[in-house]
């Protein structure tokens, strides 16, 4: 059963919020279940509330679903959500769009009143973090459909400008390409002691502000990005039917109008970042010896690196000398989201961990000598 997106919802008020309790009946008020289903037992409601509500509707004859309400109901969350409603209206735009849909998972309903979003659950997922942690692998074929997908969406962007969809989108660059960074700590919440000894650090170095001046500076908007790509928010499945590899990328929040460069640095320093927090990083041990500590080695990482990038370079048809252009700017890029990554690792910490400063470390290295990384960390 489906239902026609974006309509308005049938539940009196206005103010509805939802639970583990209610979410069920909100959704046979939207025509999204049948009674018999209820009745029947064919379903499971799981709570996976964190920084927005969120349940799992889990039924074994037919769609599930994945239910998100926002908690704060301040203008910039209402925004979000609704900047994430207006990707998947997109991807539902027929041909031009198809490396969009191809990415996103389906949707069945957005309450702009409630501000619930409504998705369909992806049969038996996992993260792309928690499944390379029970792999304890990093498979080649899951970083070959990752490059795959994005490489087809950046050589044919979305086709969004000049349509009424556009204005959603406010076209701002992160936050931490400003000099302003205190400025730009809001956007993730309260600032805790660990998140303002890290940008003091960041405050600390003018080279270091400089490089990110000069990255705001080279900031084009050339299409649709994600905006907070992460292997959290990468999605493996199993397609129902020939039980195919597959992948999808949700939590579209930040999604805007910008540099792809920001997402593809994104996926790349993903891998960096999941060798660097998992090193054991103490002061007793000589630097020399850090890296050995690692339970997930950055060279056992690069073969999936490898994969990512050749099928990236393919998808998007780039000759040599563009795919190494590009591969060095976006690898800067990518060593700014590393900050970003250290701040919401330090969200609700009272101090910076030895981790976190590890990362800025690597972060500072590769803005230096980003050929450098190219070569030897991502092993390109």
């Amino acid at each position: 059963m489906t239902a026609r997106p974006d309509r308005d919802s049938r539940v009196a008020s206005p103010f509805m919020i939802l639970s583990k309790s209610n979410v069920v009946h909100y959704l046979l008020e939207q025509r999204l279940l049948a009674l018999d289903s209820v009745i029947d037992g064919d379903l499971m409601v799981t709570d996976i509330t964190r920084r927005n509500r969120n349940f799992k509707i889990i039924r074994r004859a037919s769609q599930g679903y994945f239910v998100k309400q926002i908690q704060n109901w301040d203008p910039q969350t209402v925004a979000t959500l609704a900047s994430e409603a207006m990707c998947y209206r997109l991807a539902r735009g027929g041909a031009d769009f198809a490396p969009l849909a191809a990415l996103v998972p389906r949707d069945f309903l957005y309450d702009s009143q409630r501000h619930v979003l409504v998705t369909e659950l992806l049969p038996d997922n996992e993260s792309l973090s928690d499944h390379h942690r029970r792999l304890n692998a990093f498979p080649p074929d899951t970083a070959r459909l990752l490059g795959m997908l994005f490489g087809r969406l950046h050589r044919d962007p979305v086709p969004i400008e000049g349509r009424p969809e556009a204005t959603a989108f406010r076209r701002q660059p992160p936050w931490i390409l400003s000099a302003a960074h205190q400025q730009g700590a809001n956007l993730f919440g309260a600032l805790s002691a660990g998140n303002a000894q890290l940008l003091q650090i960041v405050q600390s170095y003018p080279e270091f502000q400089r490089t990110l001046e000069e990255l705001r500076a080279e900031w084009n908007i050339a299409g649709l990005i994600h905006g907070d790509l992460k292997w959290d928010n990468c999605v493996v499945y199993r397609a129902p039917g020939n039980g195919a590899l597959a992948l999808k990328v949700v939590d579209w929040e930040l999604a805007d109008l910008g540099d792809p460069r920001w997402d593809l640095g994104a996926l790349l320093q993903a891998y960096i970042s999941f060798w660097v927090f998992s090193m054991r990083i103490s002061a007793e041990l000589p630097a020399t010896q850090i890296a050995n500590t690692a339970q997930y080695p950055i060279e056992a990482m690069q073969p999936s690196l490898r994969a990512f990038w050749q099928a990236y370079v393919e998808a998007r048809g780039l000759d040599r000398p563009a795919a190494q252009a590009l591969v060095v700017s976006s690898v800067k890029f990518g060593a700014a989201r590393m900050i970003q990554t250290a701040y919401e690792a330090m969200q609700y910490s009272p101090q910076i961990s030895t981790n976190a400063l590890g990362l800025l470390q690597v972060s500072f290295n590769i803005l230096r000598e980003p050929s450098e990384a190219v070569t030897h960390l991502l092993g390109l």
